[in-house]
């Protein structure tokens, strides 16, 4: 487990690792919660470019995941594409939609940015490029959210009273986009566990990220990565 530089984790735990039987590339699955439920997003930020194989093979490391560790029964798999034709999309997201297709994955298709915190998907499928992005996105949204939220709360003091009277309301909802509940983001596909956490992560990430570590251990998560990707070879 790691707060350090995304890259040189990667990097440091292929090389030290190395990759688990079948697996072409590892790839990061970060954890992002929805109004619904947490969803996962792999690859975030491992592989910039990605052939149709390897996306293929994050979404059955991503099913896995989800159904092991967040305990969905049958995780929804959805493909980020910039539209839910089949036809759209470009060469790469073409032919994994048609791979993923007759995977035997949940698979429900092409997904756009919007339905990401609809509830509607467990596993969004994307190159690390675009992964990263909607992942630094999302942060920075949230802290903008965060910001506006306090500002229009201190313009008046009828404001900052009903702030008071929210109180409650409001923790719980950072409560529930609190990232550190998450401790960090594991690097499916390496032969170990990798837990790669936020460079500003506090004490109880940090704790997270052990428990996450922990819990990949516990519900043999790389034996049944290890199954699935052979069993679709």
């Amino acid at each position: 487990m790691s707060a350090g530089n995304t890259g040189a984790v990667v990097v440091a735990s292929t090389l030290k690792l190395r990759k688990l039987e079948g697996v072409d590339r590892p790839a990061i699955a970060a954890i992002l919660p929805s109004p619904h439920k947490p969803f996962i997003l792999i690859d975030a930020g491992a592989n910039s470019e990605c052939t149709p194989l390897n996306l293929a093979q994050f979404a059955a490391m991503g099913e896995v995941y989800a159904r092991e560790i967040l305990h969905r029964e049958r995780p929804v798999v959805g493909l980020m594409s910039i539209g839910t034709e089949e036809t759209k999309g470009n060469e790469t997201t073409r032919e994994t939609f048609r791979v993923l297709s007759k995977s035997g994955l949940n698979f429900k298709g092409n997904i756009e940015g919007h339905d990401l915190f609809e509830g509607g998907i467990d596993v969004a499928v994307c190159d690390g490029f675009v992964g990263n992005v909607v992942l630094k996105t999302s942060e920075s949204v949230g802290h903008a959210m965060g910001h506006w939220i306090r500002e229009e709360f201190s313009r008046s003091p009828v404001r900052l009273l009903g702030a008071l009277l929210l109180t409650r309301a409001i923790k719980a909802m950072k409560a529930r986009l609190d990232p550190d509940l998450y401790g960090g983001a594991p690097l499916l596909g390496c032969n170990g566990v990798c837990i790669i956490s936020h460079g500003a992560s506090s004490a109880k990430a940090i704790y997270h990220a052990i428990r996450m570590a922990r819990d990949s251990v516990r519900g043999r998560v790389n034996e049944l990565i290890t199954r699935t990707i052979g069993g679709a070879a």
